[in-house]
């Protein structure tokens, strides 16, 4: 059977809700994959109730012009400002916008504005162990079935990586193997819980130990040094977008891509129960009991 991801909340009596906006999504890195990611985001939601917000600390550098989504006007300005302005401007919708480091705390708290959204996207598009586990600990605070208003809502975490010419774009909802229990529906062919990316690849999540960590460089570095290839970042950006594109229709079957632009490969994963119980060491049945089973309870 073929397993489609259903992103909706649940309502008090277990069944999803039917959301008057389709998505919101926060989108933490404005660099080189996001800011093309941010762009496709906003050309997505064209027709759709959605909110989009961007997260970013950084500056617009004269290095960044023509390898990321910026041009000359915009250098020393703060990315996601940037960026917002002109896609809100671009396509005549509100694109919200910080400045500062993204944080659970001060950031999340976009998902639980003006009510429920049929997908909760949390977009990651940076380059290091920490930020992923910032983004991560989203997920580890509230769990997939975080209660909000008598509404039971899943926060879903789209994690973009990358390195020369290769990279994975990876998708789940919870860093608990036990919350994955029951995450397949019989005989419906829906899935309502993953593993996140951490749960999924760990080693995204460790930092390198300190005698052999080396000084981050950023997309635009990185591509000058001829340590990364010039189109990967538009690559991963329209590979996520294709998938958040998917989750919006309600037909995405995969939990995450793997490509080669050397090899010339693409591998999706499949959304599966062997899939997610060979990831998490759960029994095939506990992931997706056989009979009539009801949706997960609320952690």
């Amino acid at each position: 059977m073929t397993y489609v991801i259903d992103t909706r909340p649940l309502g008090y009596d277990g069944r999803p809700l039917c959301c008057g906006r389709a998505a919101t999504i926060v989108l933490a890195g404005c660099g080189g994959t996001g800011s093309f990611l941010a762009d496709a985001i906003c050309r997505l939601r064209i027709g759709w109730e959605a909110r989009v917000f961007l997260v970013d600390m950084d500056r617009v550098e004269p290095r960044n012009v023509g390898r990321q989504a910026f041009d000359r006007r915009e250098v020393g300005r703060f990315k996601a400002e940037a960026l917002a302005e002109r896609l809100a401007r671009r396509y005549g919708r509100e694109v919200g916008y910080s400045v500062e480091p993204y944080d659970r705390g001060a950031h999340a708290g976009a998902f639980a504005e003006g009510g429920p959204s049929a997908l909760d996207l949390l977009v990651g598009a940076v380059d290091n162990a920490a930020a992923r586990r910032a983004l991560a600990a989203t997920l580890d605070g509230r769990g997939p079935y975080g209660g909000w208003g008598g509404v039971t809502r899943r926060t879903w975490l789209l994690d973009c990586g990358n390195e020369r010419n290769s990279g994975q774009v990876l998708l789940g909802n919870t860093m608990h193997r036990e919350a994955l229990r029951g995450a397949f529906l019989a005989g419906e062919g829906r899935c309502r819980a993953l593993p996140a990316p951490g749960l999924q690849r760990p080693d995204l999540l460790a930092s390198p130990p300190e005698p052999e960590r080396t000084p981050q460089l950023d997309c635009a570095e990185a591509v000058a040094l001829e340590l990364q290839g010039p189109t990967i970042n538009q690559v991963v950006a329209a590979i996520a977008a294709s998938m958040i594109e998917k989750l919006l229709a309600g037909t995405c079957a995969w939990m995450g891509v793997y490509f080669d632009l050397d090899a010339g490969t693409l591998r999706p994963v499949p959304t599966d129960p062997a899939t997610v119980a060979g990831i998490t060491g759960l029994h095939r049945n506990a992931v997706a009991p056989p009979g009539p089973r009801s949706a997960p309870e609320a952690a």
